[in-house]
């Protein structure tokens, strides 16, 4: 009469709820408590590569903030580098894509105020 299982085919939301499990059931418990396992290893390896990629994303703004923390630094004793940084213009590319986007804002604006 042990080995006798419910005749039920058990769901990962059975799990929580005893009644529905005979001693029979047990190797029935183990095939779910086995998926339940792999999709908890898939939300762990979810988890770790959305913290790695805010990692690498912050790793990039501290390095960019480092770079510019030696520049000013140096601006401060050296004159012409300090000159350097003020004269300092885009690309043509570069500055043509900044004012594209300034175009952009602005008429985004003028249509969110008309709006």
């Amino acid at each position: 009469e042990l080995q006798k299982t419910s005749g039920v085919a058990h769901q990962k939301a059975d799990l929580g709820d005893p009644r529905k499990w005979v001693l029979g059931d047990i190797e029935g418990y183990g095939r779910v408590l086995a998926d339940v396992q792999a999709d908890v290893k898939e939300l762990k390896l979810q988890r770790l590569s959305l913290r790695l990629k805010e990692l690498d994303s912050n790793m990039l703004k501290v390095n960019t903030r480092k770079e510019e923390i030696v520049r000013f630094n140096k601006a401060k004793t050296d004159a012409e580098f300090a000159k350097m940084l003020k004269i300092r213009t885009l690309a043509p590319e570069y500055s043509e894509t900044q004012s594209q986007l300034r175009k952009n804002i602005r008429v985004s604006l003028e249509r969110l105020m008309g709006i």
